[in-house]
């Protein structure tokens, strides 16, 4: 068998996994991408040669996340990663890398977001964080060269709801350039003394807007199971697991209080009282709390106690009536509070119940998954 033939056949063992894929993914098509894309990068083919494996997973993540390879759309690509195996021993794989147009793509597909972008921000643009549930200000000369815009200071990503609200969040350059330093690619150039290569040398501000989107995704509105592995894909590609902040001394991180504000923004007051339940430092919560400007803290501290006193009697409802459904027999009525309630609310939930009926209920929902 051709080394050009072993490679389609390759291919074509991925094709039960397109079952799976959104209708617009078409296996055949993909195919003539994936073929078409190694044909024109020899780097890549030899990769593909070498580790026939990694590339069967390549494009089977094509039909399992949903973007495409087509060239036109812009949504993904087949890139080359080298991935220690052993002391000194290296690998190199065929990657799946989904763009920032693609990630866009995925956080619009649930229809819980009706638009996303992101941007990056120079010293001698004009930029406003308005605040949550605020759309922020940047005002650019769009036709000026990127030098007379100065300096790179940050970026930041925008996503719409279909409620109508902003979410914003926005990254500093030098926690941008720090997630730089932690790429593979980057560190291995470091460590040699050579220049630069890889997506970060040649598409800084690509990698930039797909760093803020991977942050921001986490406070989306119902993020899709496909974003997630994009996400997850994406962080493993750049050769790194993302650097979890927590809270010392109960301070609280940004991912928290986005999240904070946007249970707030939202009237979400059992999401409200789960996330005081579920925080090991409760002094977090209390920093959160205090945290609004002078002038604001009475009108939100009011709000957050009425959110938390109708959490609490939320939460203590849907308790008693899964309780009920168990001790009465009526299984679906368990399984329709269960299905709506978030993770760590059902979580919580089921450690408020006895052991025997919290035992029953996981076999309901074990029961309803499959």
């Amino acid at each position: 068998m051709s080394e050009k033939n072993s490679i389609v056949a390759v291919i074509d063992k991925t094709q039960d996994r397109f079952k799976i894929a959104p209708p617009a993914i078409k296996f055949e098509a993909e195919k003539g991408f994936a073929l078409a894309l190694l044909n024109n990068n020899s780097q890549l083919m030899q990769a593909a040669q070498g580790n026939p494996a990694s590339l069967a997973q390549a494009v089977a993540s094509v039909a399992s996340i949903g973007l495409s390879l087509n060239p036109a759309e812009k949504q993904a690509y087949l890139i080359t990663r080298n991935v220690k195996v052993g002391n000194n021993q290296w690998q190199t794989r065929v990657c799946l890398e989904p763009s920032y147009v693609g990630f866009c793509k995925l956080a619009t597909d649930s229809g819980a977001i009706e638009w996303v972008q992101a941007k990056c921000v120079y010293s001698n643009d004009e930029f406003l964080d308005n605040g949550p549930g605020e759309k922020p200000t940047h005002k650019y000369n769009a036709f000026a060269k990127l030098e007379q815009r100065g300096e790179f200071v940050g970026a930041y990503c925008v996503a719409k709801t279909s409620g109508g609200d902003y979410l914003t969040d926005v990254m500093a350059a030098e926690d941008i350039y720090g997630i730089m330093e932690r790429s593979e690619s980057v560190k291995s150039a470091r460590k040699k003394n050579k220049p630069l290569y890889g997506p970060w040398a040649t598409d800084f501000p690509e990698m930039a807007k797909k760093s803020v989107i991977r942050r921001a995704f986490k406070t989306w509105p119902q993020s899709t199971g496909r974003m997630a592995e994009a996400v997850h894909m994406s962080n493993e590609n750049e050769g790194f697991e993302p650097i979890l902040t927590t809270p010392n001394l109960g301070q609280y991180t940004a991912e928290q209080k986005k999240y904070f504000d946007q249970l707030i923004e939202q009237g979400d007051a059992l999401g409200m009282y789960v996330f005081q339940r579920t925080l090991e430092d409760q002094q977090v919560f209390t920093n959160l709390y205090h945290s609004f400007e002078k002038g604001q803290k009475g009108k939100f501290q009011a709000i957050i106690d009425d959110l938390r006193r109708k959490g609490q009697s939320i939460f203590t409802d849907c308790v008693d009536a899964m309780r009920g459904g168990i001790e009465s027999g009526d299984d679906a009525a368990v399984i329709e509070i269960a299905v709506d309630l978030t993770q760590d609310a059902l979580d919580l939930a089921l450690n408020e119940c006895e052991a025997a009926i919290a035992h029953e209920i996981r076999k309901l929902i074990e029961q309803e998954a499959a």
